[in-house]
């Protein structure tokens, strides 16, 4: 690569880093291109996106954003720690879990893939805690549940001023049917 195209890389990657949310680094060697192409597929359909970095090149971009956002020296070197040997750094800029999901059900399906570690806000996320975010409810889900809960009284609500009316209705057909059933109401 010369000079102008490390340039140009390393200001798309201290793009992609200022804005995601998260970013996953992940070990994918042994897989084939067919597998590598289908996880970033997978990972495209989730909003995030998966890039092959150069090392000396990701570990600059994430020294100047680490600077620039004041984060802790000893969490930056814990993340950098994982910037080793063929890396593939998954970012998302939408939903921080929706990329910990793909990644955790691929590593599952796939022996040689693995995830190394991840940087979530400002702090280093260790293999085990990317699994553990993976298992908590993503963007969409969390506001369906938000949602139901908003919901929740006003449907209480309704039930209960509909009860009154409910229960009249059941009065009448209880002495309907004790009239004669339905040759009563003809």
């Amino acid at each position: 690569m010369e000079r102008s195209e490390k340039q140009a890389e390393l200001g798309v990657l201290v793009d992609k880093f200022t804005k995601a949310q998260v970013a996953v680094c992940v070990d994918y060697r042994g897989l084939t291109v067919a597998k590598i192409s289908e996880l970033r597929r997978e990972l495209r359909q989730s909003g995030s996106e998966g890039r092959v970095v150069r090392n000396t090149l990701a570990r600059l971009a994430v020294n100047k954003i680490a600077t620039d956002r004041g984060s802790s020296q000893s969490e930056v070197e814990r993340f950098l720690a994982t910037i080793v040997g063929p890396t593939l750094v998954v970012t998302c800029d939408k939903d921080p879990i929706a990329p910990t999901k793909v990644l955790t059900k691929f590593a599952k399906a796939n022996d040689k893939f693995r995830v190394k570690g991840c940087w979530l806000d400002g702090a280093y996320v260790d293999p085990a805690g990317v699994t553990s975010l993976s298992m908590m409810p993503g963007r969409e889900e969390t506001f369906a549940m938000l949602l139901r809960l908003m919901m929740e009284p006003a449907t209480r609500m309704v039930r209960v001023m509909s009860e009154p009316s409910a229960l009249v209705v059941r009065a009448i057909e209880a002495y309907r049917k004790k009239l004669g059933g339905d040759s009563a109401a003809a």
